[in-house]
């Protein structure tokens, strides 16, 4: 039967929990009423690449470091 290290599981997904909390606080800020239309895409477009750049690049170098 396979155990769960729980200590390896926080570390191998500790830090996408937390560029999943900052790509959601990102998005709350470009939801806010009274941003210039710039200021919105911009925030907008920095939610989205956090997810798509952040998670994969730390899925590689949790790979390369031998964390999971």
């Amino acid at each position: 039967m396979a155990r769960i290290d729980l200590a390896a599981a926080a570390l191998l997904y500790g830090p996408l929990l937390l560029l999943g909390l900052a790509a959601g606080a990102l998005r709350a800020l470009a939801s806010r009423p009274g941003l210039s239309p710039r200021r919105r895409r911009a925030l907008q477009a920095a939610w989205v690449l956090l997810l798509l750049a952040g998670a994969p690049v730390w899925l590689v170098l949790a790979a390369v470091l031998r964390l999971g």
